[in-house]
């Protein structure tokens, strides 16, 4: 019998970020992310029964076939038992789409891979507790990328293990689920300043951690910082939670510029805009920060109450340096059905 999946699930953008891992995609430091809403990839998995044992599977990305992307996935599938019936059995046709074009400083791997696990997975009819079943997808989707593993939950979710907080786990990602009124409404201007890939890859960036002179400091520093933050996140403080969302955005940078193959992915424009953010800040008084992935585009974040004042300040101080502008919003993570 044909199985037909739909999966929808959001990237998200980490507050306090992961950067070096070890092992089977384990990370070297606990991270927290705001998981977003409009900013998802969507599935459309169909397993239709075959007799032979070739490993069948297709992947098509909005409508085109992506073979370096359809390797990833084979190879993805063929090493989780979990899938080893579902690859056995059936051929596999995987269609996806994403709400966001690429390189715009969202990460399209965590969307992609929370979306293919949680599809799949729903394909083996092994979970009928949906909260069994998230916990499970959490862990399949960290081995396909593991800021993925952080999309199955939301507003907030939290990744690595801490010896202060109950069911932390290297191996998924739980839900921070404590939140002041002052954050459950937060809001995501993501402003383009490049829109082309970045040089270095995230998987590269991650290696160059193995030998760097700061790891064992910087490790320390961001567990100590999701700590802060999951308290931050209950008590409301918008000072603590500017604070360490851009002082990690700034840390994340320079581990690679102080790595021994030392790299740079800011931008002139990304330092003007973050200047901006500062000078408006201080005027105003308004509760916005900015944090940066893996390259030169700018989260903007704010609570929802303050878009007005936002899309002003872009509009008149920020337009003429950036492509476009992504407005997001928190979400609360995916669907599959």
């Amino acid at each position: 019998m044909t199985k037909q999946i739909i999966a929808k699930y959001p990237s998200n953008i980490a507050l306090v970020k992961y950067w070096g891992k070890h092992g089977n995609q384990l990370p070297c430091n606990a991270s927290l992310s705001m998981t977003l809403s409009k900013a998802y990839t969507e599935i459309f998995l169909q397993c239709t029964p075959k007799t032979n044992t070739t490993i069948e599977l297709e992947y098509f990305f909005e409508g085109q076939p992506k073979e370096n992307f359809k390797e990833r996935i084979i190879k993805y599938v063929s090493q989780q038992n979990e899938f080893s019936e579902l690859l056995k059995n059936f051929s596999i046709q995987i269609n996806s789409t994403n709400s966001f074009p690429h390189s715009t400083g969202i990460a399209s791997s965590a969307s992609a891979f929370a979306a293919i696990a949680a599809a799949l997975l729903k394909a083996t009819n092994q979970f009928s507790n949906d909260e069994e079943f998230t916990k499970k997808a959490s862990y399949l989707a960290r081995l396909g990328s593991g800021s993925a593993c952080r999309s199955f939950y939301g507003p907030y979710a939290l990744w690595g293990k801490l010896n202060n907080i109950e069911n932390s786990s290297n191996e998924y990602a739980i839900p921070v689920n404590e939140i002041h009124e002052n954050f459950k409404k937060m809001n995501d201007a993501i402003l383009i300043v490049e829109d082309t890939p970045k040089q270095v890859s995230s998987s590269v960036g991650h290696s160059l951690m193995n030998n760097h002179p700061y790891a064992k400091e910087r490790f320390l520093d961001a567990n100590k910082n999701c700590e802060s933050m999951i308290s931050i996140l209950k008590n409301g403080d918008f000072e603590n939670f500017i604070s360490i969302t851009e002082r990690e955005a700034l840390t994340l940078h320079a581990m690679m510029m102080t790595s021994q193959n030392y790299y740079m992915l800011m931008r002139p424009e990304t330092v003007f805009v973050i200047e901006q953010i500062f000078d408006f800040r201080k005027q105003t008084k308004l509760p916005i920060c900015f944090t940066l992935d893996a390259g030169p585009n700018i989260h903007l974040l704010y609570p929802e109450q303050i878009q007005n004042e936002v899309e002003l300040f872009i509009e008149n101080n920020l337009k003429s340096k950036l492509k476009s502008v992504i407005y997001d919003q928190a979400g609360l993570g995916g669907m599959v059905n």
